[in-house]
C-alpha cells in the first residue's frame, strides 16, 4: 500500500488524465483495476476537441497530441460509475470557472487542477502564472486533495512552490511539451492545430529531471508520468520521488493491457531486490 494525500493506494499503477473517456472508466476499472484512474480534464461547459487530425505518431513510442481538452463538462461526470477511484482532472479559462467546476465535483477522491495543458489557448498551460490563486480558491470550495498538474518548463520549481504555498496537497509532473511537425510536401503543419504536446519516451528523461528537481526542493507527495512504458520506467520515477505513477501514452500504443503487465514488471522488480515501496521513493535523490 502507498499512502498519497492520506489516501491509501494498493500499488503506485494509475492512469493519466486524457486517455480514458467517461464510457470506458467503467470498463478498465473491472478489466485492469488500475490504483485510480483519472478523467479527462473536464470544464465548466462541453468542449468540442480540435478538428483532426489531433493525434500522431512522429517516432518509436513517441507522439504529439492536440485534442484541445475536449470533453462533455463537469456535469456529466456525475453519470461515472466505477468501482476504482477516480482524480477529477479540472480545467478553465479563468481562476474563476476552475474554482466553479472544483465546486460542482461531487464524485472522486481528489482533484487534480489542469494548468499545463499545451493545447488551446486560455486554458491548461495560459494559466500557469496564476497557480497561487487558483489553488487558494479552489481549496476554499472542495474538501477533496487538490494536487496541480505542471509542465515541463524552465520555471516549474518555482510554479510548484507557488502551488505548494497556497495549500496543493501535492503534484502531479509532468504534462506534455509543447512541439510541432510539417509536412515536407505540403509544407502544411501535420497537426490541425498547428502545434501540439509531445509525449511518450522521448521525454521520459525530462520527467525524471523535473521530478528530482521539485522533490529536491520540496519534498511534496508526487504523481509522476512521462514516457513510462515498462516497469524500470516507473521505478525510476519512483525513485526520484514519484509515490503514483501515471500511464498515458503506453495505453495509445499498447493498449490498457499495459497496466497489468508494467504493474507486475513494478512487482517482480521489488521482490527480486528484496525491496518495499517505501524503500525507493525519492531514494535517488537522498543519495
Amino acid at each position: 500500500m502507498i499512502r498519497v494525500a492520506n489516501i491509501e493506494f494498493k500499488d503506485p499503477i494509475i492512469t493519466a488524465s486524457g486517455l480514458v473517456p467517461f464510457s470506458k472508466i467503467s470498463y478498465l476499472c473491472e478489466n485492469y483495476s488500475p490504483s485510480a484512474i483519472t478523467t479527462k480534464t473536464v470544464t465548466l461547459k462541453p468542449l468540442n476537441p480540435h478538428e483532426p487530425p489531433t493525434v500522431i505518431k512522429f517516432h518509436e513510442k513517441c507522439y504529439m497530441n492536440a485534442i484541445g481538452l475536449g470533453n462533455p463538462g463537469v456535469e456529466e461526470l456525475q453519470k461515472v460509475e466505477s468501482n476504482c477511484p477516480i482524480i477529477v482532472s479540472i480545467g478553465g479559462s479563468s481562476v474563476e470557472e476552475i474554482t466553479e467546476v472544483a465546486g460542482k465535483v461531487k464524485k472522486g477522491i481528489m482533484i487534480e487542477i489542469n494548468v499545463s495543458s499545451p493545447n488551446r489557448k486560455g486554458f491548461g498551460e495560459s494559466l500557469s502564472g496564476y497557480v497561487y490563486e487558483i489553488v487558494k480558491n479552489v481549496k476554499g470550495v472542495t474538501s477533496l486533495p487538490v494536487f496541480v498538474k505542471l509542465g515541463p518548463w524552465d520555471n516549474v520549481v518555482e510554479l510548484a512552490g507557488k502551488a505548494l504555498s497556497a495549500g496543493a496537497d501535492g503534484l502531479t509532473l509532468i504534462n506534455t511539451l509543447k512541439g510541432m511537425a510539417i509536412d515536407v510536401e505540403t509544407f502544411n503543419k501535420v497537426l490541425h492545430y498547428g502545434t501540439g504536446g509531445i509525449s511518450g519516451k522521448c521525454i521520459h528523461p525530462l520527467a525524471v529531471r523535473i521530478i528530482h528537481d521539485v522533490y529536491k526542493e520540496y519534498e511534496p507527495d508526487i504523481i509522476g508520468m512521462g514516457g513510462v512504458f515498462d516497469g524500470i520506467d516507473a521505478i525510476e520515477l519512483m525513485s526520484v520521488g514519484a509515490k503514483l505513477v501515471g500511464l498515458g501514452t503506453v495505453l495509445i500504443d499498447e493498449g490498457y493491457e499495459s497496466i497489468t503487465r508494467i504493474r507486475k514488471e513494478v512487482e517482480d522488480f521489488l521482490k527480486e531486490k528484496g525491496l518495499k515501496y517505501s524503500d525507493i521513493i525519492g531514494i535517488a535523490v537522498k543519495k
